[in-house]
């Protein structure tokens, strides 16, 4: 007897944020009407996130809407987090991502590392070098257009030492060094959107703003340590070490000379994004020259945003001088331009809405009375160490950004409540929430390298236990050390 089309996994899924939005609804029953409602919102975005009911940033466009017509929340207030400045840093800085996918400068500096013996003389010095330029890649690509763009390099290797077969250690090493690798790369604001979505409420919410080199001094160290430790992780489960192998640098050196010289297209994007980053250090230079309450330092730090330094780094792509090639202007082209990852955004603008409705109504101050109580959740560091586990859990179940838009905004409260600093909680949960490696659904990297073939699920989940606790105590060791140091806890 065939099953009724509304007990379909589909209609289920569907039915799961109604049924979440009810019982929500039934739970706050003794909070005003607008926390109510704005938790039951909340807790319907939330499962469709989750589920994946629908695409996520339909999602987030649907709960946007959902916070002015059940909630009650001004629309100004709603939709006025997609025309966020750190939106605008978000379309910059893919743009500026895009120009070097598309060019394929990002490809010629990957192989012109691989193609340095002292690179990849052996296997592990190979595995490092792969996992190293993944991670620099995607400090700046997307990790999912990074570990995309490496895996064609990451077989091509594995094939030139005959060891693409399904389950070889090598291989399995090799597949999830990509994806790790990618994933790591936390070390700048830019570099994964739960550090853009922790960077704008907490200077919407507590009034606070992180710079650009102040999120490296802490950051970087993380992104640095963990590669570090995904390799040393993967050399000991995979014995990476016994084999012997001398790695051929020919196939890279091959596919350098196939590229041919650098193109005006990769000059222009490489001068492009020179200027961006210029542009986003330009306040902590101006600072550390003339003292940050200076005047200068003051006009700097108003001026020289992420937000500006993004946009005019993408604007140089479309008119610095370039040649021709087929006829064509040899720069980056605007309908290339317009395949970045619009998705992503709406789904980034839909998560800052959920924060701000959410501390509008006071919802997120309730429910940090209620979690104090609850467990006692008063000491900062204490805090910390709870909203980094919760982060790189809940990043295991959904996206990264559904993730930190679910609990940054919680964290805030929690703060609040226990009088603590929201700064070290709330980049732990951005940070965290980029750190779930255990299933293929965790990231898009992971579903990627899966797709290779290569990597058995229970290989990725073993190997993806062990890096997540290593990812906790990284993270919140380098917070606890490094935060105090900086006077930012």
């Amino acid at each position: 007897m065939a099953r009724p089309s509304f007990l379909s996994p589909s209609a289920l899924r569907l039915l799961s944020g109604p049924i979440v939005f009810g019982a929500m609804w039934l739970a706050l029953g003794g909070l005003p009407d607008q926390q109510r409602a704005v938790g039951a919102v909340f807790g319907l975005t939330v499962a469709w996130w989750i589920t994946e009911a629908i695409p996520l940033p339909m999602t987030s466009l649907a709960a946007t809407a959902l916070l002015v017509l059940a909630a009650g929340i001004d629309e100004d207030t709603a939709f006025g987090a997609f025309g966020d400045p750190i939106i605008a840093l978000f379309i910059g800085s893919f743009l500026l991502a895009r120009a070097m996918e598309v060019t394929g400068l990002g490809e010629r500096m990957a192989w012109q590392l691989l193609s340095r013996p002292w690179a990849s003389k052996t296997p592990g010095r190979l595995l490092f070098t792969l996992g190293a330029v993944a991670c620099i890649a995607s400090l700046i690509l997307s990790n999912t257009a990074t570990t995309a763009m490496m895996l064609p390099m990451g077989l091509g290797l594995l094939s030139a030492l005959g060891t693409v077969k399904r389950g070889s250690p090598y291989a399995v090493a090799v597949m999830l060094m990509l994806t790790w690798g990618s994933s790591v790369a936390v070390g700048v604001p830019v570099g994964t959107p739960p550090n853009l979505i922790g960077l704008s409420l907490l200077k919407s919410e507590a009034d606070i703003q992180i710079s650009f080199v102040e999120w490296t001094l802490f950051a970087m160290p993380v992104t640095i340590l963990m590669l570090i430790a995904c390799w040393v992780v993967l050399m000991k489960m995979y014995k990476v070490g016994e084999e012997k192998a001398r790695i051929d640098t020919k196939l890279a050196t091959d596919r350098l000379a196939a590229m041919g010289p650098m193109s005006r297209a990769e000059w222009n994007t490489l001068i492009a994004f020179i200027v961006a980053v210029l542009v986003w250090i330009a306040p902590d230079i101006v600072a550390f020259i003339w003292g940050r309450d200076s005047g200068p330092g003051v006009w700097a730090s108003e001026h020289f945003t992420l937000a500006i330094g993004a946009v005019v780094g993408a604007f140089l792509l479309f008119v610095l001088p370039a040649g021709t090639k087929d006829g064509k202007p040899d720069r980056l082209r605007w309908e290339d331009a317009a395949k970045i990852d619009w998705g992503t955004i709406i789904l980034f603008g839909g998560g800052i809405a959920l924060g701000r409705s959410m501390a509008a109504s006071g919802l997120p101050e309730t429910m940090g009375h209620a979690i104090t109580a609850l467990i006692g959740v008063g000491a900062l560091w204490t805090l910390t160490a709870i909203a980094t586990a919760a982060a790189i859990l809940l990043s295991e179940l959904g996206s990264n950004t559904a993730s930190a838009s679910i609990l940054v905004p919680v964290v805030i409260g929690i703060a609040g409540v226990a009088e603590v600093s929201p700064v070290a909680p709330v980049l732990g949960v951005a940070l965290g929430a980029s750190l779930g490696f255990m299933m293929p659904v965790s990231t898009p990297p992971n579903a990627i390298v899966y797709g290779s073939g290569l990597v058995p699920a229970r290989e990725m989940m073993k190997a993806g236990i062990v890096i997540d606790i290593v990812g906790f105590f990284v993270t919140f060791g380098c917070l606890r050390l490094i935060l105090p140091l900086m006077g930012l806890a």
